[in-house]
């Protein structure tokens, strides 16, 4: 198998490093007010006001209120598409896998971002609609890693589809597994993201193994 080895993304122009802070900005916004006064009740107009901006300047970085607290602020959604389109045919689950494992230290490292996401997390328990809003998000994102999968290394189409559905589901897995641990150690430093992948990855490969007995 050839060996994967992800090529480091430009760091972001100034233009684009005010966008992420603007959008992660609005996101702290938004989750402040589904808390304190129910997702339900909560409109966009709510948010802008809050935030200091106009209706326009919200919908030019969120379509929806669900997607101004479902943001990837820090391009990982990118970084795996990309990952994709240079994998080689020959075992492009692991490797893209392989380039997840590096991207968790973004995760791991970013203090805040972690806690906008178990705050996120928990809403999303308990709405719904923002867990639907979620699910579909990471549909589209299994999406765009097939069309990567044939378009860069041309595989099959249904073959790359399966891998980018696997591929998302351990994500999901690392991620419900990841706020699991933190909820039950709350004053606990919350776990190590690459830590939960490692033994997700090795549940999945336990649960595959039982499958084909």
């Amino acid at each position: 198998m050839t060996s994967y080895s992800p090529t480091p993304a430009p760091a972001p122009d100034l233009r684009e490093r005010r966008r992420r802070e603007l959008t992660r900005m609005i996101a702290f916004t938004t989750v402040d007010l589904f808390e304190r006064n129910g997702y339900a009740a909560t409109t966009i107009e709510d948010i802008a006001a809050a935030a200091g901006i106009s209706r326009t300047t919200f919908f030019r970085h969120c379509a929806t209120k669900e997607a101004a607290v479902l943001i990837d602020d820090a391009g990982v959604d990118t970084e795996l598409v990309a990952a994709a389109e240079r994998t080689s045919r020959s075992g492009p689950l692991r490797q893209l896998e392989v380039a997840w494992e590096k991207l968790t230290a973004v995760f791991d490292t970013d203090q805040e971002g972690r806690d906008l996401f178990l705050r996120v997390r928990r809403l999303m328990r308990d709405n719904p609609p923002l867990l639907a809003a979620g699910l579909e998000r990471d549909a589209r994102l299994a999406e765009h890693i097939a069309a990567a999968l044939v378009n860069g290394p041309g595989i099959d189409s249904l073959d790359a589809h399966a891998v980018a559905e696997s591929f998302v589901l351990g994500m999901r897995l690392t991620f419900d597994e990841w706020v699991c641990c933190a909820d039950q150690a709350p004053s606990a430093s919350p776990p190590v993201l690459h830590d939960v992948y490692k033994r997700v990855r090795a549940a999945l490969v336990r649960a595959n193994e039982t499958t084909m007995r």
